[in-house]
């Protein structure tokens, strides 16, 4: 069964979305949307999706995860919080975001990932120095500081897309 124009496009823009999805919930979705310019790309013979729309690409991808990491370092670092405190923010952000999205998609989703961000950070933080005030104050920081990042590397992965969207065929369809 060969694929047509229009089919793929559709499959181009599930993925697209599937992108965003995982960039909300703290998973590698900016990632997820270059690898789908690079395969449209690739399957079109890099005719609409070329060489310089991919660099393009990269570059924002390379920025939102930039930008992302130096956002919650920035956060950890005016509370003085521990290397573990950070990591556990990390994670727990995953998971939190994965729960979430099994309750209420999207919007718990985001919500898991902030509550989940925070409990990893307190917690890692309070076991480490046993001072609950201590643990909130990073656990606020660390969590306003990704959550900054988070919509900076949003608003990357949603130009991202709006580029490859522009850059699809869509005349030749209608």
């Amino acid at each position: 069964m060969e694929i047509t124009g229009l089919m793929l496009n559709v499959i181009v823009i599930l993925l697209l979305l599937g992108g965003i999805g995982f960039t909300l919930i703290g998973l590698p979705g900016n990632v997820l949307i270059f690898l789908t310019a690079l395969g449209y790309g690739y399957l079109e013979g890099f005719v609409h999706i070329n060489y310089q729309t991919l660099l393009l690409l990269l570059a924002a991808l390379i920025l939102g995860e930039l930008v992302e990491s130096f956002a919650g370092a920035v956060g950890a670092k005016k509370e003085k919080a521990s290397f573990r405190a950070i990591i556990a923010a990390f994670f727990g952000g995953i998971i939190g975001g994965i729960i979430g999205t099994g309750i209420l998609p999207v919007v718990g989703s985001i919500g898991g990932a902030i509550l989940g961000g925070f409990a990893g950070s307190y917690l890692a933080e309070y076991t480490k120095h046993q001072n609950l005030d201590k643990a909130g104050r990073v656990a606020q920081s660390v969590i306003k500081a990704q959550l900054i990042g988070l919509v900076i590397k949003f608003a990357i992965a949603i130009t991202m897309i709006i580029y490859i969207l522009v850059h699809l065929p869509w005349r030749e369809f209608f």
